[in-house]
């Protein structure tokens, strides 16, 4: 029992020993470290050493910047030491990078020459008009950037950089960008190895244009002034030449013309009866109008034709439907209002061709039988509208009102029956006084499809002349279109029909070419 409480008495003493042992390890080894990383503390340390032995201040002058690498920390030591000749000598920092390297005169550090693998960069090379392509192997030119890109980072960057990227970096610019990175790092140990061997400089050569920074892109690059740059020997700046004046067209010129067709077919037991016959409708329209200041002259002339066979008839092999030719014209000075002005009308209107009754020689009608004219003074309304929700839609509308006016009938061939045209027997014309009303309007209802109407209404007060037509043109493409034509009139001086009695139909449907300028 004694001998094993002895046991366990040398144990806890031994143990205790231990203990204080490492104690003192431990405070010492944290003191050393203390004294070894804690530059500031060394630092005085000299300086008051300097102090008591010397009894001169310490001057920092002349710093030295001396690279200490402490656990991976880089940090910056200044220290100042007088030139003055003194019998004190400095204490040597040492530190734990005396044992990796040695230190100059001065007590900088230095570090062993690097080994690049020139090797890496020999797959690279390849050949251009007889170029090296790699920048390695061309002259060395001063470029002025000593310092590395990152030389501001503090800490040391983490041992795995592809650390959260989705790609790898082998399928990025990453292996390019390293090639770049380590020709600027062998350029810029050259440039501190073997300043003298560099005979060129960036700020030396002819012909190298300054790179701008970002900020002055931004803020100072015109690319427009470099797309008019030129290395040739023209002149940009603007020729001597004599300007033309471009008089205005007073007179404008405008046309349309149309050659249409229709057929129509009944088979010889067709139950109503009828006649196939084949129609050709063509039309023509020539504009011609003036406008200065506030004086307006326009002039219209129209010639309609339609000419159809006619198997029905014995004595002749095709029929004159339709023959038209009319003069309109107007002269006007703005009143007012640009709308309103005041106007003078004339129409002039007749056929051409002699017009006969089927299967008889009665001439209905020829040249100047009849011949229809109007002349009147008043007012003229004009109205010009473009629509701003759709587009291509637009309204022209003229209207003249004449309180006085003259009408007047002619027929000139002694065949044709002038009580047919409202003329008194025995006279070849007839002349009457009254009051006018013209409009003519063309409505876009799109740029393919219009409609235009005129209306005339004319009377003495005793009898009325009116006449409608109107032209719905529905254009297939810029050559072909379709044309629905209907004209009505209504003249109570002239015999009345059995049917329509004063009322007087004409209605063509067509298809073919049609041509505007």
């Amino acid at each position: 029992m004694n001998q094993f409480a002895k046991l366990l008495i040398l144990i806890f003493i031994a143990s205790s020993l231990r203990l204080s042992a490492s104690e003192m390890n431990r405070v010492d080894t944290i003191g050393k470290f203390n004294e070894v990383t804690d530059i500031e503390l060394r630092i005085k340390k000299i300086a008051n050493e300097a102090k008591v032995s010397d009894s001169l201040a310490v001057v920092l002058q002349d710093s030295v910047l001396v690279p200490v690498f402490i656990d991976s920390l880089k940090t910056e030591e200044i220290a100042g030491l007088p030139k003055k000749e003194s019998a004190f000598a400095p204490s040597v920092i040492k530190t734990s990078l005396d044992s990796l390297y040695t230190r100059d005169e001065n007590g900088i550090i230095q570090l062993p020459e690097e080994e690049f693998p020139y090797e890496l960069y020999l797959g690279s090379m390849n050949f251009r008009d007889t170029m090296l392509y790699n920048p390695l192997f061309v002259p060395i030119v001063f470029t002025g950037r000593i310092e590395e890109a990152d030389s501001t980072t503090f800490y040391s960057e983490e041992a795995d950089k592809l650390k959260g990227i989705l790609i790898s970096s082998d399928k990025t610019f990453k292996p390019l960008l390293d090639k770049q990175a380590f020709a600027d790092k062998v350029r810029r140990h050259y440039f501190v190895e073997h300043p003298a061997s560099i005979k060129l400089s960036t700020s030396e050569l002819s012909g190298i244009k300054y790179t701008a920074s970002d900020k002055d892109v931004s803020e100072k690059f015109n690319p427009f002034k470099e797309l008019l740059s030129s290395e040739t020997s023209f002149s940009l700046e603007r020729p001597n030449v004599e300007g033309v004046k471009i008089g205005r067209i007073y007179w404008v010129k405008t046309g349309e013309h149309s050659l249409q067709f229709s057929q129509n077919y009944f088979s010889p037991n067709w139950h109503r009866g009828g006649t196939s016959n084949l129609n050709i409708n063509s039309n023509h329209i020539f504009n011609v109008n003036y406008e200065k200041d506030k004086i307006r002259f326009n002039n219209r002339l129209e010639w309609r034709l339609s000419v159809y066979n006619a198997p029905d008839d014995t004595l002749r092999s095709y029929r004159i439907g339709d023959d038209m030719v009319r003069y309109f014209a107007d002269f006007g000075i703005d009143a007012y209002k640009k709308s309103w002005s005041y106007s003078t009308n004339l129409e002039v209107k007749t056929q051409l061709f002699k017009s006969y009754k089927a299967n008889e020689d009665e001439l209905r009608s020829a040249f100047l039988s009849p011949l229809y004219v109007n002349a009147g003074i008043g007012m003229k309304y004009h109205l010009d509208k473009r629509s701003k929700t759709v587009r291509n839609r637009r309204i022209r509308l003229d209207v003249s009102i004449s309180p006085l006016s003259v009408n007047y009938r002619y027929v000139g061939n002694n065949e044709v029956d002038r009580k047919r045209y409202g003329i008194p027997e025995g006279d070849k014309s007839l002349f009457d006084k009254g009051s006018t009303l013209t409009s003519n309007m063309t409505y876009d209802f799109t740029k393919y499809i219009s409609w235009k109407s005129r209306v005339k209404y004319f009377t003495n007060y005793s009898k009325v002349e009116a006449e409608l037509e109107n032209t719905l043109n529905m254009s297939l493409s810029q050559l072909f279109s379709t044309t629905i034509y209907l004209n009505l009139r209504y003249d109570d001086s002239v015999p009345s029909h059995e049917d329509y009695k004063y009322l007087q139909v004409n209605e063509v449907i067509s298809f073919g070419l049609n041509y505007k300028w």
